[in-house]
């Protein structure tokens, strides 16, 4: 076992000195709540639910004022900041953008400083000890803090199965081959030997489209896991689930010991760019049965894949092959073909990630390998 640091320490006695808590809303009722949510957009038994989970509710109405969809990470999370905030007697929750919580400016500073924006806090009757349950893209899930002894944790939030974060990686020339810069190494250094490894093979995106790259030595995979959380976005511990819905607590830098490990590139990632490798798009759009003439394509409808809106019905974009597509606004469909400015075709980026399985994970294993006794 390697060393803990202090908040490590500190916070897995306070979290294992006491007896474990059952998740408050269980995976199989997350999942029915969330597929029929999807199907319906009405919040089943909405106020059992406001009572068990407010945060969850909140989100859900955020979703049918929004017209986006949830995910299921964000129902795990607020479920698990819920029972985080039962575990440690934190009663009275509020809604930081309707009811806020004036925390103390030291520790907003800190949550500043951090990328933590606080959504919903949970505390107990004199706020001596609060939990932040935080958003922001560049922080971590929560924070917790305890004023009688001046203490500031942050922890992360994950499902038994998961991705750490998934990054962009750098654009591709032309010949399709992965160049790794150091802007990027700097950026995300926790990915730096699993990008040198596919570096190694000639990694080539063209070659790989529509398959993703799970090859990865567990050195590299180690790496990426347990320093994923010690940058920027910084978490003292992370929170999952074990195997029998029990929430559990383990060190950011300790995954490894805890859960199963996987890697991946996806050559067509989640973000887009104004397609810049035009020589093989050009190419794509020829073999197809496409042509070009001043900028303007005109292909075989057949010939491309049109998408749904995500939990939508319709047409959103038509792909091109597995790494271009074109928005279905900037189509103009003329039967069996369709036509469209080649400058409006995107590109999506390659990405790279690692994943952590808890599926056998035991929270009364972890207590007793950290010697914390309730």
């Amino acid at each position: 076992m390697n060393a803990l640091s202090g908040n490590q320490a500190d916070l897995l006695a306070r979290f294992y000195g006491q007896e474990l808590s059952p998740i408050s809303l269980n995976k199989i009722a997350r999942d029915r709540i969330w597929n029929s949510f999807k199907r319906s957009k009405i919040i089943e038994q909405e106020a059992v639910l406001l009572a068990s989970c407010p945060a969850l509710v909140s989100e859900l109405h955020k979703s049918i004022d929004s017209g986006k969809n949830i995910q299921s990470a964000v129902f795990s999370e607020c479920v698990y900041a819920q029972t985080l905030a039962n575990h440690f007697q934190l009663p009275v929750f509020r809604n930081q953008t309707v009811d806020p919580l004036e925390i103390d400016s030291e520790y907003s500073l800190s949550l500043k400083s951090m990328g933590l924006v606080p959504r919903y806090t949970y505390s107990n009757y004199d706020s001596s000890m609060v939990l932040v349950q935080a958003g922001g893209s560049g922080g971590v899930d929560s924070a917790l803090i305890s004023k009688k002894d001046n203490k500031f944790f942050t922890i992360e939030f994950k499902e038994p199965g998961a991705k750490t974060t998934e990054a962009d990686l750098p654009k591709y020339g032309e010949d399709g081959f992965l160049q790794p810069t150091e802007l990027f190494k700097s950026k995300h250094p926790q990915f730096a030997s699993m990008v040198e490894e596919q570096f190694a093979k000639n990694l080539n995106y063209f070659a790989r489209q529509g398959s993703n790259v799970n090859d990865f030595s567990m050195e590299s995979l180690k790496s990426a896991v347990n320093s994923n959380y010690q940058g920027l976005k910084f978490a003292d511990t992370i929170c999952t689930e074990d195997r029998s819905g029990k929430l559990t607590m383990i060190p950011s830098d300790e995954i490894d010991k805890w859960a199963r490990l996987e890697g991946e590139v996806r050559p067509a990632g989640r973000n887009s760019y104004k397609a810049w490798t035009r020589k093989d798009l050009s190419q794509q759009i020829t073999s197809r049965g496409g042509q070009i003439v001043n900028k303007v394509v005109s292909a075989p409808l057949a010939s491309l894949s049109a998408s749904k809106p995500r939990g939508g019905t319709g047409t959103s974009r038509y792909k091109i092959g597995s790494l271009y597509f074109v928005r279905s606004e900037n189509v103009e469909v003329r039967g069996q073909f369709v036509n469209f400015n080649i400058d409006d075709v995107r590109q999506l980026i390659p990405t790279i990630t690692a994943k952590m399985f808890f599926e056998n994970l035991d929270s009364n294993e972890v207590r007793d390998y950290y010697k914390v006794r309730p």
